[in-house]
């Protein structure tokens, strides 16, 4: 390349420097040293490109046009112009361009390419034509050999365009580029054999030999960048695949070209001669020719699509499973007409809509995780999601999908769902709804789920395997647990299993395992996969709990769904008992979970029958002695069993939306009847349910019972648990709008969470409520007592009041006295008593206190 600069450099020089007689023998020698110097180079940079025949045949025809200019002029006699001599070598570097457009796209696109070529070939030599005419203002003719060299010249120049266009107009990407630069190397070559001719018209013209000096070098350049930057072999197009954007539109945009400087012509000099004419009527027809052509492989590729697309509709019909399929947002864009029988629905009437949408709502979330995951590998195939769709009629189906990840294929761009309808294969289909949220592999832990668990479950019970299920039950955890945290849990829990143990991900809270042995080999594992989360053993800053229920598959019944059942029965028994409990499924759990079905039933008409009530136990201000609160708390007489316990039926409500609604009945009956009582010094603490407070109703609830019974805000106590005050991250705006309007909030049952203390300061709280467990042996161990005055300190410290619940001997009294406590509750003092009978109960307290103390004396 060094060389080839050094020649290229002193060609210049040289002609740029000669006299004017001497023009003829600079021109030539700029010619023959500029044309080799840039076959050299064209022919170096061939070396490092992907397409080495084309610039091989490129430098060899740039080398044949020098050997032509040379030979035109230098040989005695010899009447031919050296520009004319140089474009039998211009006209070689037409093969090698046409090289550069794959062979399949000449192969399929023939007819199309051809009309392109002569189409921009017309257009070009109309622009040639009509822009010597515009700066010379004469016509074109062959009476002189300078006409006729310029024809030459413009006829090779308009050819060599039009096959660089055509190159550009049937390539893409960086072999585009590589044709547009070849494209502007070779015109600008061209342009300088056409300064040339000029010169050699004028021998004084030393300025255009200059120019052309100038441009052949800045030509030569491009072609040497072409060279250097082919870098692709370039692609063909595929067989149901169109032109481009730019090889649909440069033909016309050319012809308009060369249509727009024929008519500016003859706008400005009034003629229009015979060549331009003839060249204007071929355009036209060129153009009428391409677009048939256009339309004619447009319909073609229709017609591939159309038969493609029914060959595709009649494989997915024929399919086993049934088709969907879902764009990047999880909408249906087309579904096979199986898939709308499963569900009941046409498959035209499900594009469109969020496929989400007809999922079970428990189910939404890990289905839309499990669909939108990131590919890890070479996953495109290998994934499965199960989930509960809802039939037309109000069923709920399980359906199985595998799914196949191509939103990356840019011919398709879509998730690709494999369905099957699992309900009618699962026993028990009836009641399937309730077992299975999501299918395959668990996305965190990599653990499999709960469709896997009922799938061995079921072959299990074909074996007649002694098995044992236990199901843990994990506590602590927020609604969507950190998938750190369960991987961490999922770690604890495997360490202790032994070698014929299966460890599986049954839900967001729980986990199942697969014990190999009798009921009481998975007892005793119980108590090891309890003891693996220790409350004291907080995992990334959270303390979790956990519990246990187990079951076997021995007896009549192996039904995966029932199997589960009994788990889940024993799991929701050994939850009531505590953190750290185990609990065996048996006959007294199946009566007790009859009963609360059974309740829980009832529960949601017990409203409207009017078998709820209130009553209000009293709060004393020892210091006072007299009572300063009541607290309002829900009765249930029901019709066959009597009075059910709160501590049987609230957790029950607690379970769905009906505890909003009782919530928001206990506050509007509270207020009303506290305020028709007379007594303005007397407050009512209502409390609060955590779904009431999820549900961002509680403060205009509490506005419209403040409003419909007339009671002061100042007279309304809301009380939370610490667990409602520290999950919810809304809690505070809500509860400082409360206070803004002068209602205040208690911590109902403090002392029993997990969680640090620095919430008292953070929330907008008024009152602790001491629970009832600090004053379990306080009468007889010091530490207790210590518990409890630290709780009075700690209150008042932050301005708090400090109520103590459950204080029923006359001891636990006194010494709640000697510690300076002045708010207590218990039944020592009152019990629980309908509305009617407050005035009576509060009138009894000073004697009842003064009775109390005395017989603690």
């Amino acid at each position: 390349m060094a060389t080839g600069a050094v020649v290229l450099s002193a060609g210049i020089v040289v002609s740029a420097a000669q006299p004017a007689p001497l023009s003829d023998l600079g021109v030539a020698l700029f010619s023959v040293l500029a044309l080799l110097g840039g076959a050299l180079l064209a022919r170096s940079a061939a070396r490092r490109s992907s397409h080495p025949g084309v610039w091989g045949w490129y430098a060899g025809a740039l080398v044949t046009a020098g050997v032509g200019a040379a030979l035109a002029l230098h040989v005695p006699g010899s009447t031919v112009p050296m520009t004319v001599g140089a474009l039998p070598g211009m006209l070689l570097t037409v093969p090698p361009l046409l090289r550069l457009i794959p062979t399949g796209t000449w192969r399929r696109l023939r007819a199309q390419l051809v009309t392109s070529l002569l189409l921009f070939l017309d257009a070009c030599l109309l622009c040639a034509l009509a822009t010597f005419e515009l700066v010379s203002g004469r016509s074109l003719g062959l009476d002189t050999v300078f006409d006729i060299t310029l024809v030459a010249l413009g006829t090779t120049l308009a050819l060599l365009t039009a096959m660089g266009l055509l190159v550009v107009a049937s390539t893409s990407g960086a072999l585009r580029r590589v044709a547009v630069l070849a494209l502007s190397g070779q015109v600008t070559i061209t342009g300088a054999l056409v300064l040339m001719a000029f010169s050699d018209e004028d021998d004084a013209a030393t300025p255009p030999l200059v120019a052309t000096a100038v441009v052949a070098t800045v030509g030569l350049a491009l072609l040497v960048s072409a060279a250097l930057q082919d870098h692709t072999r370039g692609e063909p197009l595929a067989q149901d695949e169109p032109l481009s954007f730019v090889a649909a539109v440069l033909p016309h945009l050319t012809a308009l070209a060369g249509g727009s400087l024929l008519l500016t012509g003859v706008l400005i000099t009034g003629t229009l001669d015979v060549a331009q004419t003839v060249l204007g009527g071929v355009g036209l027809v060129l153009l009428v020719a391409h677009q048939t052509v256009s339309w004619r492989d447009s319909r073609d590729l229709t017609r591939s699509l159309q038969r493609s697309d029914a060959y595709f509709r009649a494989v997915v019909r024929s399919a086993v499973d049934p088709v969907v399929i879902l764009a990047g947002d999880l909408a249906i864009t087309w579904s096979s007409p199986g898939f709308g029988d499963i569900i009941g629905r046409s498959a035209e009437r499900l594009v469109g809509r969020d496929v989400r949408t007809a999922v079970h709502p428990d189910d939404r979330p890990a289905l839309t995780a499990a669909l939108l995951a990131p590919q890890v590998g070479d996953t495109r195939e290998g994934r499965t999601a199960t989930a509960r769709v809802r039939h037309d009629d109000g069923r709920w189906l399980l359906l199985q999908a595998r799914v196949r990840d191509l939103r990356d294929d840019p011919d398709v761009g879509a998730l690709v769902l494999h369905c099957r309808d699992l309900t009618r294969a699962t026993p028990q289909h009836a009641a399937v709804a309730d077992a299975l949220p999501l299918g395959g592999t668990d996305l965190e832990t990599g653990l499999p789920d709960r469709s896997a668990l009922v799938a061995r479950l079921a072959e299990l019970a074909r074996g007649g395997a002694e098995v044992g299920l236990v199901k843990i039950g994990i506590g602590g955890l927020p609604d969507t647990p950190p998938a750190d945290v369960v991987r961490e849990v999922a770690g604890r829990l495997s360490r202790v299993l032994r070698g014929g143990d299966r460890l599986l991900r049954s839900g967001p809270h729980e986990f199942a395992v697969l014990v190999d042995g009798t009921i009481s080999d998975a007892e005793t594992l119980a108590e090891r996969l309890v003891g693996a989360v220790p409350a004291d053993a907080p995992v990334h800053g959270l303390r979790l709990t956990a519990c246990a229920g187990l079951t076997s598959l021995e007896g009549t019944d192996h039904e995966p769904v029932e199997v589960l059942r009994r788990a889940s029965l024993a799991l929701g028994s050994a939850r009531g008992a505590g953190p750290g409990r185990v609990r065996r499924h048996s006959v007294a759990l199946l009566i007790a979970q009859n009963r609360r079905e059974a309740l829980r039933s009832d529960l949601a008409q017990a409203l409207d029958r009017g078998e709820l009530r209130l009553v209000y136990q009293p709060v004393v201000d020892l210091a006072l002695q007299k009572v300063v609160s009541v607290e309002a708390l829900l009765r249930w007489q029901h019709p066959t069993w009597g009075a059910v316990s709160p501590a049987e039926f609230v957790p029950l409500a607690e379970e769905s939306a009906l505890v909003t609604e009782l919530g928001r009945w206990v506050m509007h009956t509270a207020t009303a009847a506290i305020a028709d009582l007379g007594r303005p010094d007397l407050c009512v603490a209502v409390n609060v349910a955590a779904r009431h407070v999820r549900s961002g109703q509680l403060l205009t609830d509490v506005s419209d019972a403040l409003a419909a019974s007339g009671l002061a805000p100042q007279r309304l106590v809301l009380e939370l648990t610490e667990s409602v005050l520290l999950d919810e991250a809304h809690v505070t705006d809500e509860l400082a709008a409360l206070r803004r309007m002068g209602v205040r909030i208690a911590v109902d049952d403090f002392g029993t969470g997990w969680s640090s203390l620095a919430y008292l300061v953070g929330l907008p709280i008024d009152v602790l409520k001491m629970d009832r467990a600090f004053l379990a042996s306080v009468e007889t161990d010091p530490r207790h007592q210590a518990l409890c005055r630290s709780v009075l300190h700690l209150g008042t410290s932050l301005g708090l009041d400090v109520v103590v619940e459950g204080v029923e001997t006359p001891r636990e009294l006194q010494l709640l006295r000697d510690m300076g406590h002045r708010f207590v509750q218990g039944f020592l003092l009152a019990r629980p008593t309908e509305v009617t009978a407050l005035a009576e109960v509060a009138a009894a307290v000073p004697a009842g206190l003064a009775a109390v103390q005395g017989a603690d004396r």
